[in-house]
């Protein structure tokens, strides 16, 4: 992933505006992909919620608007200046999810939800700090739900490799939930995948115990 922070507070000020109505890989889809992150949540009024990699907060305020009570965690100061502009009301936490994690360790969540920041993570990390989140910090009968840049097959994510190499980031790591989910599964994890849009899904992971 390398040292991202400098990119995310350049691109802040531009950040909503650019994911709207975006046409073509890697973002078309983009307020779909949120809204399904919603839906698949289950939330109600008054659950706790922590959106890792809150950004600008469009996500987050999907949940704000429920009447949940949101956290949210960045390393971006500048994404984290624009989040709390929008959601004055939100508990902020700057983190980097490669480094501590300063939130409680009794700390726990209803639901633990991302929108478009694991695709910065290889596979064996993104397995990693999802386990860390079932275990530290999702509440008993909770739920994790993912959405981001993710085909249903490798095959399908090679495929839009080659059609989409010169807006492919080789940096960055796509999910393909046949194994992303195989993955998720052999750490104890069980997962539901689904596809929004042709270049973007959701994933709803819980602790296999709670399933």
């Amino acid at each position: 992933m390398g040292d991202r922070t400098k990119l995310f507070d350049a691109w802040a000020d531009t950040y909503d505006e650019s994911v709207r109505d975006y046409v073509g890989f890697p973002f078309e889809g983009y307020e779909g992909v949120l809204d399904a992150i919603l839906r698949r949540s289950l939330v109600r009024p008054g659950m706790t919620v922590l959106d890792v990699g809150i950004g600008t907060g469009q996500l987050a305020s999907r949940f704000v608007d429920i009447g949940c009570s949101v956290w949210g965690m960045d390393f971006s100061v500048m994404m984290l200046a624009k989040a709390r502009e929008r959601l004055p009301g939100v508990e902020l936490i700057k983190a980097d999810l490669r480094g501590d994690w300063p939130i409680d360790a009794d700390q726990r969540f209803d639901r633990i939800v991302s929108g478009y920041l694991f695709h910065e993570f290889d596979g064996e990390s993104k397995v990693q700090f999802l386990r860390k989140f079932a275990d530290d910090h999702l509440s008993p009968r909770g739920r994790i739900v993912i959405g981001d840049v993710s085909f249903a097959t490798a095959k399908g994510r090679e495929q839009a490799h080659r059609k989409w190499k010169d807006s492919w980031d080789e940096d960055e790591h796509y999910w393909a939930a046949d194994r992303a989910v195989a993955a998720l599964e052999h750490e104890g994890l069980t997962s539901e995948y689904v596809q929004v849009s042709w270049c973007g899904g959701v994933y709803v992971i819980e602790a296999s115990g709670d399933a």
